[in-house]
């Protein structure tokens, strides 16, 4: 539903689910990628949504939509946000288009605080800063001692991510591994969001628990493969994958499984160590330091072991055909969701569009319709390492039920429903 917001010298301020629409946007469409993105240079750091459609009618539908809208929207010169605050950056209403929008940029990293749907690839579908240094890690890293355990000069972590914005996108062969490990580790802590959000690092943490071994693989398989949004699921196996080729040459580099989930699992499962995942043995945080040092040792212990044993059953969790059968069970799902309550009553923390509500459970009452399976994606990054707030968003049906998560660093959420455009 757009929405309009009043306005000085007579002219409105159109909303979309939150989105201040002005005439500087462009549309910028990936077909292979299904990916539609509408970029804003208005402001100081400019603006950037990303929706994924599920099929290539509904991304041109949605990119027809879009273009319509943003041609009857105000100019960017003179725009007023939902603070009621008076803006006119006559400066920045640059009449938009992607590549002004990246020069724009260039005086905020196009590195760190990226949204984890492009934490891997760039929105031309190349592959990210994070994603090249992975492979780096992989060719250049398995035989350099003590590899993401040792810490690399700040400033010279700080001085490469400075070379790549400025054009260096490519990682020599002499390059020094400790800095590019340290630079994927600031990349990932740098992250809007946890890689792993809190109610899928409790799905692990229960499927962890669990005796008897084979139970145990098989339960932090579904965890993973039925929990997390895919984008997430990415990225995760992605750095697992990662962590998996360093530690099989630990007779070289001397990083066992352990070893490489003791730096790594901090970044990956964020909540966990921040309490937000309940354990059996809780000590009360409220009391004395000592306490509270406890409650922060059993943390960091069980999500170390939760990382170790994802990379010694690499091979068994992430194989092929489970996640292939995964697919396959996720697309069944999805024709007969419409009767699936028995499917509901077996994983009662699923959303009906196959994705776990990261922070809150939703409202059963607005659960039950079906074609919110058939929606796409929605991302947005504001500012990638200046902003405040970084909103990632679910766009169920563009044209019928949209249903927005603004998600906070410190995982605050709102809600808000729009309906038609």
């Amino acid at each position: 539903m757009q929405s309009a917001l009043p306005q000085r010298g007579g002219e409105v301020n159109l909303t979309l689910g939150g989105i201040d629409l002005n005439n500087s946007g462009s549309v910028v469409v990936r077909e292979d990628k299904k990916l539609l993105t509408v970029l804003f240079p208005d402001g100081r750091d400019g603006r950037a949504f990303t929706l994924k459609a599920e099929t290539s009618e509904d991304l041109y539908e949605w990119k027809t939509a879009l273009e319509h809208a943003l041609a009857q929207a105000p100019s960017a010169a003179l725009v007023m946000g939902h603070n009621g605050i008076f803006r006119n950056d006559t400066a920045d209403a640059i009449e938009g288009s992607f590549h002004q929008w990246r020069d724009k940029r260039t005086a905020k990293s196009l590195v760190v605080g990226r949204p984890i749907l492009l934490a891997l690839e760039d929105i031309d579908g190349s592959p990210s800063f994070l994603e090249k240094a992975l492979q780096f890690l992989e060719k250049f890293g398995t035989k350099v001692e003590g590899i993401l355990r040792q810490s690399a000069d700040v400033e010279e972590v700080d001085r490469r991510v400075q070379e790549y914005d400025q054009g260096k996108t490519e990682f020599d062969s002499d390059e020094d591994a400790h800095v590019v490990g340290d630079c994927v580790k600031h990349v990932l802590r740098e992250l809007p969001s946890s890689p792993v959000p809190a109610s899928c690092c409790t799905a692990l943490l229960e499927a962890y628990k669990i005796d008897r071994k084979e139970a145990r693989i098989n339960a932090m398989r579904s965890a993973i493969l039925e929990t997390f949004p895919e984008p997430n699921r990415r990225l995760l196996q992605r750095i697992l994958k990662m962590m998996h080729t360093i530690s099989s040459h630990s007779h070289v580099n001397r990083m066992t499984p352990s070893a490489v989930a003791a730096c790594m699992a901090p970044l990956l499962l964020r909540p966990l160590l921040a309490g937000e995942c309940e354990l059996e043995d809780d000590f009360d945080v409220n009391g004395d330091s000592s306490a509270q040092l406890l409650a922060a040792a059993n943390a960091a212990n069980n999500a170390q072991a939760i990382i170790t044993t994802l990379l010694e059953e690499y091979e068994n969790i992430f194989d092929d055909e489970s996640l292939q059968r995964c697919s396959i069970s996720a697309d069944s799902q999805i024709e007969n969701s419409a009767s699936e309550d028995s499917t509901d009553e077996e994983n009662p923390d699923m959303k009906d569009n196959g994705y776990h509500d990261a922070e809150n459970e939703a409202d059963p009452d607005t659960d039950d319709d079906p074609e919110r399976v058939l929606s796409g994606k929605l991302s947005e990054s504001s500012g990638y390492a200046g902003s405040d707030l970084y909103d990632y968003k679910v766009l169920y049906n563009l044209f019928s039920l949209i249903q927005i998560k603004f998600i906070h660093p410190w995982y605050y959420m709102l809600e808000h429903t729009i309906h038609r455009i």
